[in-house]
């Protein structure tokens, strides 16, 4: 198979050689992950290749018509005239090379993560071979990078290829299938080299980051699997609002757009992929892209993987022991448990979300860190400032909490909100359009308005926080996207409309670039922000973070 090819599949003869077969016109679309465009709908790609205009290349071209010249070309093409906002789409769909584990300073220490992390990496039987370091500017940080021996770019290349590229001990054989049925799965272009496994999306983004694949993440299968055999792994890409496959599915009846993922071993036989609930279905020996590092939940409550830009966000937040800190959308729980481990427990968080569920699944995971100076609460933070009546008393957050009844069905407590002038510091990560998110095999906004909505939501946010603030007190407000519109245009939003509040510079030492110009912020502004570009030599997840201090 020539690499980067998608239109070909591979298969094997007697001899074992690799032979190359051209699918039927009514094939599946099987995409290596080098093929895979990350597509977007022309509004949002105009909308957002507006923002980046001013990093593109020189070319005085219309950026939608660049974008339809490179429709269905790989981002990361030899187009000349594609803009910054091509090159970043091409990055979003890998993850970063760095993983980035932040050490929990509560319950461990750099040296004991980097010596255990050492160890376990060590004992596994892996194809590639890992540094291991602390971050020579954020000290609770440890960053692991992996390299393959087989590539002089350190990636793996079966991110070229849209099969397997050897012949399995457990390959198909030809006397298994018969002729119809050997005829559709060559005219479909699926591996005679292996049997195939298809994930859903979110999971195949979880493998990309090394991560194995549990049972519920499988939906369609080859039949005959059985336990210890080696298979490929696909993920099938389609919007969530398509028609969604019946789990279970034999991939003879597979119809849609999936991309090769990598190798690895199923540790069930194929019924019990289905029958069962959790567990592990499959483990990885090989993924396409930046070799992973496998730490899933290795040194739990030692230590966590967390990406560099959210690290940066406690760090640039700076906490204080005896502080009282909000945080006001903390799901999943990094930035929160964060913060406890700064301060070392000294001090009062309240972590907010409005999903029950999800906050006691965050109870958990602080339980689990010794995260004990963190208070959970299910509370919608853009309701959360209580208007002082004149028959009260303002009481402090801890005051509040302390008085406050815990729910019979989950032991919750049972918050209503806080008064002005609450908190030392506030922590606003709020809900955000994800555009920064690494990797990703998928975006699903459809129209520029769809990316507006989240920043009006956002302002609600910000509209609760700046009251519960104190006078003297720090925010910090950070996004996990690259819509401008979210990030240099909501500090411009909060400079206007509340005058009380300051952009404060986030040290120079920490990483991250100034922010973008043209789009509502001075060059003096720009650089005390933090932006973080997928394509940057950083290599990390997009991100933006800004800090302010109230007068």
């Amino acid at each position: 198979m020539q690499a980067g090819n998608s239109d070909e599949s591979s298969s094997a003869d007697a001899t074992g050689n690799i032979t190359f077969l051209t699918p039927t016109a009514d094939a599946v679309k099987i995409l290596s992950l080098n093929d895979l465009v990350i597509s977007l709908t022309e509004d949002v790609y105009e909308y957002l290749a507006k923002q980046y205009a001013i990093l593109d290349d020189g070319h005085a071209e219309n950026p939608l018509k660049r974008h339809r010249q490179n429709n269905g070309r790989n981002c990361q093409g030899t187009l000349k005239s594609k803009t910054h906002l091509d090159k970043m789409m091409g990055y979003l769909k890998y993850p970063p090379a760095d993983t980035c584990c932040r050490v929990n300073l509560i319950s461990s220490s750099v040296d004991e993560v980097v010596a255990e992390l050492t160890n376990h990496l060590k004992e596994q039987n892996s194809n590639y071979s890992y540094s291991i370091k602390q971050h020579e500017k954020i000290e609770d940080l440890v960053v692991i990078r992996g390299g393959s021996s087989q590539s002089s770019t350190g990636m793996d290349e079966l991110y070229l290829f849209n099969s397997p590229q050897k012949v399995s001990s457990t390959r198909i054989e030809e006397n298994e299938l018969q002729l119809s049925a050997l005829k559709k799965r060559r005219g479909r272009g699926w591996p005679m080299t292996h049997r195939v496994v298809v994930v859903d999306r979110f999971c195949g983004e979880a493998v990309l980051r090394g991560a194995n694949i549990f049972v519920k993440g499988i939906i369609c299968a080859d039949a005959g699997i059985w336990k210890g055999e080696e298979i490929a792994v696909y993920a099938d890409i389609r919007l969530s609002k398509s028609k969604s496959l019946t789990r279970g599915l034999l991939l003879e009846n597979y119809s849609g757009r999936c991309v090769f993922l990598g190798i690895g071993i199923s540790c069930c036989k194929r019924s019990e992929y289905f029958s069962q609930s959790t567990g592990i279905g499959v483990r990885m020996t090989q993924t396409a892209g930046p070799p992973q590092p496998p730490l899933n939940g290795v040194l739990g409550g030692k230590m966590m993987l967390q990406n560099l830009p959210s690290i940066v966000v406690g760090k640039a937040l700076d906490p204080q022991k005896g502080d009282a800190i909000l945080d006001m959308c903390c799901a999943p729980g990094g930035k929160t448990s964060h913060l406890a481990s700064l301060m070392n427990n000294d001090g009062f968080i309240i972590a907010c979300d409005k999903s029950r569920k999800k906050m006691i699944s965050v109870r958990d995971f602080f339980q689990s860190m010794g995260a004990t100076c963190i208070i959970p609460l299910a509370l919608d933070s853009t309701k959360s400032l209580l208007e002082l009546q004149s028959s009260q008393c303002w009481r402090s957050p801890k005051e509040i909490v302390d008085a406050a009844s815990s729910s019979k069905k989950d032991g919750l407590l049972d918050v209503e909100g806080f008064y002005s002038d609450s908190f030392d510091r506030i922590l606003l990560d709020p809900p955000c359009s994800a555009l920064g998110l690494r990797p990703k095999l998928l975006i699903e906004a459809q129209t520029s308005a769809d990316l507006m909505k989240h920043a009006e939501y956002q302002r609600h946010f910000v509209r609760n926080a700046i009251p519960l603030l104190k006078s003297g007190g720090t925010m910090t407000y950070s996004t996990c996207t690259i819509n401008t519109a979210e990030n240099e245009e909501m500090v411009k939003f909060i400079l206007s409309e509340f005058p009380c509040m300051k952009l404060v510079p986030i040290s120079p030492e920490l990483p991250g670039c100034a922010g973008l110009p043209g789009v509502g912020l001075t060059d003096q502004q720009r650089g005390m922000v933090k932006r973080f570009d997928p394509s940057g030599e950083a290599d990390t997840m997009g991100f933006f973070a800004a800090k302010f201090s109230k007068q």
